[in-house]
């Protein structure tokens, strides 16, 4: 089992300080912004460009996580999993582990528990073979990402979730 599976990764302190501290931040945003966020993709261009003209580099973002605009844009982000692909969020009770990528941020991952008994099977088998379609995505990390080289958009968080899905429709039950 990974650590993000275990139950206290879903429900502790640090997690519930963060989301709601999370949540009041994009309440103030959406009050700034003429409100009208309805959680759906396509407003994800919207963050997009507010966070562009918000912060010029990656370095910004890397550097200033708990800044409530970005946490504000990374709750978001990830509320839009949350209520489109039973995403849940996840964070370790215990505080940043060593190596850890986004320390200041929590992960989104689809609930091991809520998978049926062949799709746990399948998942165990896929595992073996070093295979994890399951999906561990930081929403901050993809809000930074929208500074690196190439294109890219905060959309590309929901594909890790859309190929779950399709993952799981290939498993037979």
């Amino acid at each position: 089992m990974r650590s993000i599976d275990d139950p206290a990764w879903h429900h502790n302190p640090r997690l519930n300080a963060w989301l709601e501290a999370a949540r009041t931040a994009f309440d103030s945003l959406a009050a700034e912004t003429g409100g009208d966020w309805d959680y759906s993709p396509a407003s994800l261009d919207r963050l997009e460009r507010l966070l562009l003209s918000r912060y010029g580099t990656w370095e910004d973002i890397y550097h200033h996580q708990d800044d409530p605009v970005l946490m504000a844009a990374a709750w978001y982000l990830g509320e839009i999993a949350v209520r489109r692909h039973g995403a849940v969020w996840a964070w370790s009770p215990d505080g940043p582990r060593p190596g850890d990528d986004w320390p200041g941020s929590p992960r989104l991952t689809y609930p091991r528990d809520g998978l049926t008994a062949p799709e746990t099977d399948a998942l165990d088998a896929d595992e073996e073979t070093g295979e994890d379609p399951l999906p561990t995505v930081v929403p901050l990390s993809h809000v930074g990402s929208l500074y690196a080289e190439g294109e890219h958009h905060l959309a590309t968080l929901l594909e890790h979730f859309t190929a779950f899905e399709q993952w799981r429709a290939g498993v037979p039950g």
